[in-house]
């Protein structure tokens, strides 16, 4: 039984959204708790636990992020909300989905299903970044730290720090430096995956790896995908696009 929490302070719709699930997951849910308000969350999810929560963003008393200032949870959450402009806030927290009302069906089976295969793959996952950090530790591998790029006919080094993120464009490699600039890297984005720290960096397609610190903005875009805005914004950014096998993975990498 998935045991789940309904933070939500308009009482049709918290019944509402109690029946789809009922409808989509029979005698394999138990609806916990319906929780009205900021204080009544904090109260209620700091004495007990459950596997799932569907939060609103807006509720009577304040703003449901004001639910992870008091509470430290690690808890899964489905965000539930008429309005997009929280989703770079939903993505920093343990975000399953961010569903726009009014919800439908479809839309909340795959948030549903998203759940699953990520609590159902939790220990494996887990044990393979374990597996990750014991080998490179093993083998004394570093991740590089700055990088040799030229523009025109003059060389220069940057650290890794400085780097907003990598752009491929045919046979050639860019790397797009805070500073504003562009420059000619030699090398390639697979080779570059192994060599990056992957709590800063993150490939997001075929074409791009980007640095966190870069990610200005983020939205969904067509087939549940993520569109990013980069810093600084280049003209040819407008393909900086999760792709769709690589959004479950991203937003593991934003949330941790």
């Amino acid at each position: 039984m998935i045991k789940i929490a309904i933070v939500e302070d308009e009482h049709l719709a918290a019944r509402e959204l109690e029946k789809m699930l009922w409808s989509i997951r029979p005698n394999k849910i138990e609806i916990k708790a319906h929780l009205e308000n900021v204080e009544q969350a904090v109260n209620y999810l700091s004495q007990h636990t459950v596997d799932l929560i569907f939060m609103d963003i807006h509720l009577g008393d304040g703003n449901s992020f004001e639910i992870f200032e008091s509470l430290n949870i690690a808890t899964p959450v489905i965000f539930t909300t008429a309005y997009d402009q929280y989703a770079i806030q939903a993505f920093k927290q343990c975000s399953v989905d961010y569903l726009l009302k009014p919800m439908d069906t479809d839309d909340l089976e795959a948030a549903m299903v998203k759940f699953e295969t990520l609590f159902q793959e939790k220990e494996s996952l887990d044990f393979t970044a374990l597996q990750k950090s014991l080998n490179s530790l093993m083998s004394g591998d570093q991740y590089q730290e700055r990088f040799m790029v030229s523009r025109g006919d003059r060389l220069s080094s940057l650290e890794a720090e400085k780097v907003a993120y990598f752009m491929a464009d045919g046979k050639a490699l860019y790397l797009f430096g805070f500073d504003g600039n562009r420059y000619l890297f030699d090398g390639t984005l697979t080779a570059l995956e192994n060599k990056l720290n992957p709590k800063s960096f993150f490939r997001i397609n075929r074409k791009f790896m980007v640095s966190y610190p870069a990610i200005e903005d983020m939205h969904y875009y067509s087939k549940n995908r993520i569109k990013l805005n980069l810093k600084p914004n280049h003209a040819e950014c407008i393909d900086a696009i999760v792709s769709q096998d690589r959004c479950s993975e991203f937003k593991k990498w934003i949330n941790q």
